[in-house]
Protein backbone atom coordinates (compact mmCIF):
# COMPACT_ATOMS: atom_id res chain seq x y z
CA UNK A 1 0.00 0.00 0.00
CA UNK A 2 1.45 3.87 -0.89
CA UNK A 3 -0.11 6.68 -0.92
CA UNK A 4 -2.02 8.03 -3.49
CA UNK A 5 -0.45 11.32 -4.27
CA UNK A 6 2.92 9.04 -4.21
CA UNK A 7 1.50 6.47 -6.33
CA UNK A 8 0.17 9.14 -9.19
CA UNK A 9 3.56 10.72 -9.01
CA UNK A 10 5.60 7.33 -8.94
CA UNK A 11 3.21 6.74 -12.43
CA UNK A 12 4.78 9.26 -13.86
CA UNK A 13 1.53 10.87 -14.32
CA UNK A 14 2.15 14.40 -12.16
CA UNK A 15 4.87 15.70 -9.97
CA UNK A 16 4.18 14.59 -6.25
CA UNK A 17 2.98 18.44 -5.61
CA UNK A 18 0.33 18.54 -8.75
CA UNK A 19 -0.48 15.24 -7.61
CA UNK A 20 -1.66 16.52 -4.08
CA UNK A 21 -3.07 19.68 -6.35
CA UNK A 22 -5.07 17.11 -8.09
CA UNK A 23 -6.73 15.43 -5.04
CA UNK A 24 -7.07 18.81 -3.17
CA UNK A 25 -9.55 20.15 -6.43
CA UNK A 26 -11.49 16.87 -6.01
CA UNK A 27 -10.25 15.35 -9.17
CA UNK A 28 -8.66 12.33 -7.74
CA UNK A 29 -10.76 9.20 -7.33
CA UNK A 30 -10.08 5.81 -5.78
CA UNK A 31 -12.90 2.67 -6.59
CA UNK A 32 -15.45 5.20 -7.52
CA UNK A 33 -14.45 7.02 -4.07
CA UNK A 34 -13.19 10.85 -3.93
CA UNK A 35 -9.56 11.01 -2.72
CA UNK A 36 -8.25 12.44 -0.21
CA UNK A 37 -4.22 13.50 0.92
CA UNK A 38 -3.03 10.64 2.83
CA UNK A 39 -5.48 8.18 1.23
CA UNK A 40 -3.63 4.82 0.63
CA UNK A 41 -3.55 2.60 -2.42
CA UNK A 42 -2.98 -0.86 -3.32
CA UNK A 43 -1.70 -0.34 -7.07
CA UNK A 44 -2.61 -4.20 -8.15
CA UNK A 45 -6.37 -3.68 -7.00
CA UNK A 46 -6.95 -0.54 -6.53
CA UNK A 47 -8.99 1.69 -9.98
CA UNK A 48 -7.14 5.19 -9.53
CA UNK A 49 -8.47 8.04 -11.86
CA UNK A 50 -6.95 11.38 -12.52
CA UNK A 51 -9.35 13.72 -14.05
CA UNK A 52 -11.57 10.68 -15.21
CA UNK A 53 -8.13 8.92 -16.67
CA UNK A 54 -7.49 5.72 -15.10
CA UNK A 55 -3.85 6.02 -13.56
CA UNK A 56 -1.53 2.60 -14.25
CA UNK A 57 1.50 1.79 -12.47
CA UNK A 58 4.99 3.05 -13.75
CA UNK A 59 6.73 1.28 -16.50
CA UNK A 60 10.66 2.07 -16.22
CA UNK A 61 11.72 5.60 -14.76
CA UNK A 62 13.28 8.24 -17.46
CA UNK A 63 16.12 10.94 -17.08
CA UNK A 64 16.51 13.36 -19.34
CA UNK A 65 19.11 16.32 -19.30
CA UNK A 66 18.29 18.80 -21.55
CA UNK A 67 19.99 21.91 -22.79
CA UNK A 68 17.43 24.55 -22.80
CA UNK A 69 18.16 27.49 -24.86
CA UNK A 70 17.00 30.96 -24.50
CA UNK A 71 13.68 32.23 -25.51
CA UNK A 72 11.77 28.76 -24.74
CA UNK A 73 9.48 28.21 -22.01
CA UNK A 74 9.67 25.61 -19.36
CA UNK A 75 6.11 24.86 -19.68
CA UNK A 76 3.50 22.29 -21.19
CA UNK A 77 1.89 24.72 -22.89
CA UNK A 78 2.12 28.50 -23.11
CA UNK A 79 -0.69 31.27 -23.10
CA UNK A 80 1.46 33.63 -25.46
CA UNK A 81 2.08 30.20 -28.01
CA UNK A 82 5.60 30.81 -27.84
CA UNK A 83 8.44 27.69 -27.81
CA UNK A 84 8.26 25.13 -24.67
CA UNK A 85 10.99 23.26 -23.90
CA UNK A 86 8.43 20.01 -24.30
CA UNK A 87 8.57 21.15 -28.22
CA UNK A 88 12.51 20.18 -28.09
CA UNK A 89 11.37 16.45 -26.98
CA UNK A 90 10.02 13.31 -29.55
CA UNK A 91 6.53 12.57 -29.37
CA UNK A 92 6.87 9.05 -27.37
CA UNK A 93 8.63 11.81 -24.42
CA UNK A 94 6.22 14.04 -24.52
CA UNK A 95 3.78 12.81 -22.98
CA UNK A 96 5.58 10.56 -20.22
CA UNK A 97 8.05 13.53 -17.84
CA UNK A 98 7.69 16.65 -16.51
CA UNK A 99 10.41 19.44 -15.66
CA UNK A 100 12.04 19.38 -12.27
CA UNK A 101 12.23 23.18 -11.68
CA UNK A 102 12.29 25.65 -13.83
CA UNK A 103 14.63 27.95 -15.67
CA UNK A 104 13.49 31.63 -16.70
CA UNK A 105 12.79 32.45 -20.36
CA UNK A 106 16.01 33.89 -21.17
CA UNK A 107 18.42 31.80 -19.09
CA UNK A 108 19.82 28.73 -20.95
CA UNK A 109 21.68 25.56 -19.68
CA UNK A 110 20.73 22.48 -17.47
CA UNK A 111 17.22 21.14 -17.00
CA UNK A 112 16.12 17.57 -16.50
CA UNK A 113 13.14 16.12 -17.29
CA UNK A 114 11.47 12.70 -15.91
CA UNK A 115 8.97 11.16 -14.57
CA UNK A 116 9.99 9.83 -11.30
CA UNK A 117 7.95 11.18 -8.27
CA UNK A 118 10.38 10.78 -5.83
CA UNK A 119 13.55 12.46 -7.89
CA UNK A 120 11.22 15.58 -8.30
CA UNK A 121 10.87 15.23 -4.94
CA UNK A 122 13.98 15.22 -3.59
CA UNK A 123 15.70 17.73 -5.99
CA UNK A 124 12.75 20.36 -5.46
CA UNK A 125 12.39 20.71 -1.65
CA UNK A 126 14.77 23.39 0.16
CA UNK A 127 15.56 20.97 2.84
CA UNK A 128 17.71 18.57 0.80
CA UNK A 129 20.01 21.70 -0.25
CA UNK A 130 20.83 20.44 -3.48
CA UNK A 131 23.34 22.02 -5.24
CA UNK A 132 22.40 24.37 -8.80
CA UNK A 133 25.26 25.74 -10.52
CA UNK A 134 25.46 29.01 -12.96
CA UNK A 135 27.85 30.46 -15.33
CA UNK A 136 27.26 34.12 -15.43
CA UNK A 137 28.76 37.03 -17.79
CA UNK A 138 28.02 40.14 -16.39
CA UNK A 139 28.30 43.51 -18.52
CA UNK A 140 31.11 45.04 -15.70
CA UNK A 141 33.54 43.36 -13.88
CA UNK A 142 33.00 42.10 -10.83
CA UNK A 143 34.64 43.28 -7.76
CA UNK A 144 36.15 41.35 -4.93
CA UNK A 145 34.05 43.11 -2.72
CA UNK A 146 30.55 42.37 -4.50
CA UNK A 147 31.57 38.87 -4.98
CA UNK A 148 32.43 37.97 -1.07
CA UNK A 149 28.38 40.10 -0.42
CA UNK A 150 27.14 37.47 -3.12
CA UNK A 151 29.09 34.35 -1.06
CA UNK A 152 27.87 36.06 2.35
CA UNK A 153 24.34 36.30 1.20
CA UNK A 154 22.17 39.47 0.00
CA UNK A 155 18.52 40.99 0.57
CA UNK A 156 16.36 40.63 -2.17
CA UNK A 157 12.51 40.78 -2.45
CA UNK A 158 11.48 37.22 -1.10
CA UNK A 159 14.12 37.65 1.64
CA UNK A 160 17.92 37.47 2.62
CA UNK A 161 19.96 34.23 0.58
CA UNK A 162 21.51 31.47 1.97
CA UNK A 163 25.77 32.23 1.59
CA UNK A 164 26.48 30.99 -1.83
CA UNK A 165 30.14 29.40 -3.13
CA UNK A 166 31.09 31.81 -5.75
CA UNK A 167 34.63 31.99 -8.04
CA UNK A 168 35.74 33.60 -10.89
CA UNK A 169 37.38 32.06 -14.35
CA UNK A 170 37.64 33.78 -17.68
CA UNK A 171 36.27 36.62 -17.02
CA UNK A 172 33.34 34.56 -15.92
CA UNK A 173 31.82 34.07 -12.69
CA UNK A 174 30.73 30.98 -11.46
CA UNK A 175 28.10 30.90 -8.58
CA UNK A 176 26.60 27.76 -6.39
CA UNK A 177 23.20 27.80 -4.89
CA UNK A 178 20.61 25.35 -3.24
CA UNK A 179 17.47 27.55 -2.92
CA UNK A 180 15.11 28.45 -6.00
CA UNK A 181 13.82 31.54 -5.72
CA UNK A 182 12.05 33.05 -8.79
CA UNK A 183 15.04 34.92 -10.96
CA UNK A 184 17.23 34.73 -7.87
CA UNK A 185 20.60 34.63 -9.46
CA UNK A 186 19.53 37.76 -11.44
CA UNK A 187 18.66 39.01 -8.40
CA UNK A 188 21.12 38.48 -6.20
CA UNK A 189 23.51 40.08 -8.97
CA UNK A 190 20.96 43.22 -9.12
CA UNK A 191 21.50 43.22 -5.38
CA UNK A 192 25.06 43.87 -5.91
CA UNK A 193 25.38 46.16 -8.54
CA UNK A 194 26.22 43.43 -11.53
CA UNK A 195 24.06 43.42 -14.50
CA UNK A 196 23.52 39.36 -16.11
CA UNK A 197 24.49 39.54 -19.96
CA UNK A 198 24.11 35.41 -19.64
CA UNK A 199 22.96 33.24 -17.20
CA UNK A 200 23.33 29.65 -17.47
CA UNK A 201 22.87 26.58 -15.44
CA UNK A 202 25.70 24.11 -15.72
CA UNK A 203 25.11 21.95 -12.61
CA UNK A 204 22.48 19.97 -10.90
CA UNK A 205 23.73 18.46 -7.48
CA UNK A 206 26.14 15.68 -9.63
CA UNK A 207 24.86 16.17 -13.08
CA UNK A 208 27.44 18.37 -14.85
CA UNK A 209 25.98 19.83 -18.16
CA UNK A 210 27.31 17.64 -20.73
CA UNK A 211 29.91 19.33 -23.07
CA UNK A 212 29.10 17.58 -26.07
CA UNK A 213 25.52 18.36 -25.24
CA UNK A 214 24.15 21.03 -28.05
CA UNK A 215 21.91 23.82 -26.70
CA UNK A 216 18.21 22.87 -27.49
CA UNK A 217 19.22 19.10 -27.68
CA UNK A 218 19.22 16.59 -24.83
CA UNK A 219 20.64 12.97 -23.76
CA UNK A 220 19.22 10.49 -21.51
CA UNK A 221 20.84 9.95 -18.33
CA UNK A 222 20.77 7.58 -15.44
CA UNK A 223 19.26 8.27 -11.49
CA UNK A 224 22.82 7.62 -10.18
CA UNK A 225 24.61 10.51 -12.75
CA UNK A 226 21.93 12.76 -11.20
CA UNK A 227 21.85 11.75 -7.29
Amino acid sequence: MERVQKFISSAGAASRRKAEEFIKSGQVFINGKRAKLGDKVDPAADVVKVYGKIIKPAGEKIYVALNKPKGVVVSKKDPRHRKTVFDLLPEELKTKVWNVGRLDYDTEGLLIMTNDGDLTQALAHPSFEHDKEYEVTTNEAATESQLEKLRTGVEIATGTTYPAKVKTKGGKIYITIHEGKKRQIRRMFEAVGLSVQNLKRIRINNLILPPDLAVGHYKMVAKSDIL
